[in-house]
């Protein structure tokens, strides 16, 4: 039963008996009855039903309802694709990289997928608004995330990572001495490098992580690996303030491993690399008020 509609319908009616009868109250001793008062003279007008476009006669001094705007028709996909390239702003770049890459999952698998702080309602019926795209637009999509991480807007490097070259990562492993794929692995692992240097997190992870599982987009050598693993160390132990026995997996035992075969003066060299890029975090810390990430 739909109470909630019910009840102010009531408390409607209950308002209109209280505004329409006259209220009674009993007529001083003494005071001469009123006049009969002649009924009204029968109306050639039909009588109101409040089933017409006027409603009760009560309420015909209201006027009509005023009509609803009419809703603006949705922007298609494509147009608002185009929109976000052409701003400028590497952020809507990022933007449309995820919606054309959105489809192109889409179309593969029938599912979206999972990103926050994406614009998803563009995406409410994915196989109409993807059918909007050309293929070269699809293709297109790497250029706008390269700008976007070229800008360093979160996320887009790790994306651009697992996209691989030209939106073809299998390519990493079944042709690696393609020239254009060494230029690409060689861009971006100077972009990784380059973050990871001033002390920002997910590059550094990423580059560590990256080496100890054998990711073949990431380039890193052991020493390399070393330094980010102890900055990423000593970021959690030294501002972060947690345990080194917790700061797994770049506790002491694991970095033992990753340095394995390393002189000690490689080792030395990693830490000093591994100091500065805490000085720098620390530093960015002190400006920003959080670690870069």
């Amino acid at each position: 039963m739909r109470w909630k509609t019910v009840v102010p319908a009531g408390a409607v009616l209950g308002l209109v008996v209280v505004l329409v009868l006259p209220v009674w109250r009993p007529a001083p001793p003494g005071t001469p009855a009123p006049a009969a008062v002649p009924a009204p003279a029968a109306s050639t007008a039909p009588a109101a039903t409040g089933t017409g476009p006027t409603g009760p006669a009560w309420l015909s001094g209201l006027g009509e309802p005023a009509p609803l705007p009419e809703a603006a028709p949705a922007e298609p996909l494509a147009r608002r694709v185009e929109r976000l390239a052409a701003s400028g702003d590497p952020h809507d770049a990022f933007q449309a990289w995820w919606l054309l890459h959105a489809c192109v999952v889409f179309e593969r698998t029938r599912h979206l997928p999972a990103r926050e702080g994406m614009d998803r309602e563009v995406l409410a019926d994915p196989a109409h608004a993807c059918a909007t795209l050309t293929e070269r637009m699809k293709m297109a999509r790497i250029d706008h995330l390269e700008r976007a991480a070229r800008a360093f807007v979160p996320g887009a490097l790790a994306e651009l990572v697992e996209e691989g070259p030209f939106g073809d990562p299998t390519a990493l492993t079944t042709r690696p001495d393609d020239p254009l794929v060494k230029e690409w692995k060689a861009r971006v692992n100077g972009m990784l490098d380059e973050r990871a240097e001033q002390g920002y997190w997910s590059s550094l992870y990423q580059v560590f992580t990256g080496f100890w599982f054998g990711h073949p987009a990431i380039a890193a050598d052991r020493q390399s690996a070393l330094a980010y693993g102890m900055a990423l160390r000593d970021i959690m132990v030294k501002l972060d303030g947690v345990p080194e026995q917790q700061a797994i997996p770049f506790n002491g035992p694991f970095l033992d491993e990753i340095g394995a075969g390393l002189t000690p003066a490689e080792k030395a060299r990693a830490q000093a690399r591994a100091d500065a890029i805490v000085a720098r975090a620390a530093d960015q810390r002190g400006r920003n008020g959080s670690t870069p990430r």
